[in-house]
């Protein structure tokens, strides 16, 4: 009835990333020794935010929350004590957390919309984040910027209703973009299968943003922005709500003068086709 991904262990303790009783995710310790459930402790609670994934490196855990769909990386002492939070460019995704144990180094991905998929190593001794690869792509980010708002889903059924659900949405383009109307915008969402979708590089899209476009992304509900709840509400008798939150979106993106129905396409695939 519930997940239980092994993380590592120390002497007979091993530590666990688990959903049971926790939707977002905690982690928990089971000594072998003694592993009847009465005997398990809770290393690291359930919190607002979404355990992604965890890695036991330096003798520490090193936790990948998702924010507002978007990484947090964390620092945790084997007994759950906080250490710090390792800064991150700016609004993205980390990927690929990479190191042993006792290793006092670690390597992962970052990326974002306007931050192409870039190698890290972190140093734990001195606290260093350095540059390990970047891509070599013409385009400087500077000149766009990328924003996070919230609006309302409203129940199409019940025009103009809201039910009160607070959806993310990223939204990038060009600095100094006049809000007009008139811009022409590409809406894009998923909302299915617990899938997240966060901040990512994409060529095609850079090319969209360079010819002046809008490009719109909306966390839809049924997908695992925040964990097993968000999910069930988008499927079964509740996928309506996953229709209306891209409505919403599109009505957002509209009374706020980024673009018009004339001006406005939609993008989905599979799920979100």
């Amino acid at each position: 009835d519930a997940r239980y991904d092994f993380i590592g262990n120390t002497d007979s303790v091993f530590y666990f990333h688990s959903d049971l009783g926790a939707p977002r995710g905690r982690i928990i310790a089971i000594d072998i020794n003694n592993p009847a459930r009465e005997n398990w402790r809770e290393i690291l609670p359930q919190t607002d935010d979404v355990i992604d994934y965890v890695a036991l490196i330096n003798n520490h855990f090193v936790v990948a929350y998702m924010h507002d769909v978007h990484h947090q990386l964390k620092i945790y002492n084997l007994d759950g004590a906080f250490v710090r939070k390792i800064p991150l460019p700016t609004l993205g995704t980390v990927g690929g957390l990479s190191g042993k144990q006792y290793d006092t180094e670690m390597f992962f991905s970052f990326t974002s919309f306007l931050f192409p998929g870039t190698s890290y190593r972190y140093d734990f001794l001195n606290q260093q984040l350095t540059t390990v690869h970047k891509p070599e792509i013409d385009f400087d980010p500077s000149h766009y910027e990328t924003k996070q708002v919230f609006y309302h889903s409203s129940a199409v059924r019940r025009p103009r209703a809201e039910d009160g659900t607070r959806i993310p949405m990223f939204i990038t383009h060009k600095k100094g973009l006049k809000l007009d109307g008139n811009n022409p915008t590409l809406l894009y969402g998923y909302g299915g299968f617990n899938i997240s979708i966060k901040p990512s590089f994409s060529v095609s899209v850079l090319n969209w943003l360079e010819q002046g476009g809008v490009y719109a992304v909306a966390n839809l509900r049924g997908g695992g922005e925040y964990g097993e709840a968000w999910h069930q509400a988008g499927m079964l008798d509740k996928k309506q709500n996953v229709f209306d939150d891209f409505i919403a979106a599109a009505e957002w993106l509209i009374e706020n003068k980024y673009t018009n129905p004339n001006k406005l396409a939609i993008r989905g695939g599979s799920n979100g086709g």
